[in-house]
């Protein structure tokens, strides 16, 4: 199967699930590795969400989370050790395709454990094991501090209503 049949098909399939488009595109030079537990294409997608509005989805299109714990400025992520067993750093590899979003939000920060994480808007970011499938996003406003997020690395919002 091609790189761009491989894409298509999970971002397809979490535009279906969520209700969502996707904008344009633009490629950056970091990447979301594979995620414990999960394999992930190389993207960042950006789509609408009826229920949450715009909202940031990884290449297989599960849905991805940042943390009120952790500091946007500077970038700094504090889920570490147990933590990570639920809330899986989107790790940085290679060439990533990023779709609707500033690529100058995209960036990433040096892990206490040595590994690279993906950031949105200085929002180091995640995914959640608890969403099981594409469209998922069972860790919304998980212990009141975990949030998909938005295209801007705010937090996603209701449709409708205000984002952070």
């Amino acid at each position: 199967m091609t790189p761009w049949r491989r894409l298509l098909g999970p971002v397809a399939l979490a535009v279906a699930l969520a209700g969502c488009t996707a904008g344009p595109e633009s490629p950056v030079t970091a990447s979301p590795g594979p995620s414990p537990g999960r394999l992930a294409d190389p993207g960042l997608f950006a789509v609408d969400s009826r229920v949450l509005g715009p909202i940031v989805i990884d290449g297989q299109g599960y849905v991805l989370y940042r943390f009120d714990g952790d500091s946007s400025a500077p970038p700094r992520s504090n889920c570490v050790d147990e933590c990570t067993a639920r809330w899986l750093p989107v790790l940085v590899h290679g060439e990533l395709r990023v779709v609707g979003i500033d690529r100058q939000l995209v960036g990433n920060l040096a892990r206490a454990d040595g590994t690279v994480q993906l950031t949105l808007g200085g929002w180091p970011l995640y995914g959640f094991a608890g969403d099981r499938m594409p469209g998922d996003t069972n860790g919304q406003d998980h212990a009141q501090g975990w949030w998909v997020i938005a295209p801007n690395g705010g937090k996603a919002a209701r449709a409708g209503g205000p984002a952070d």
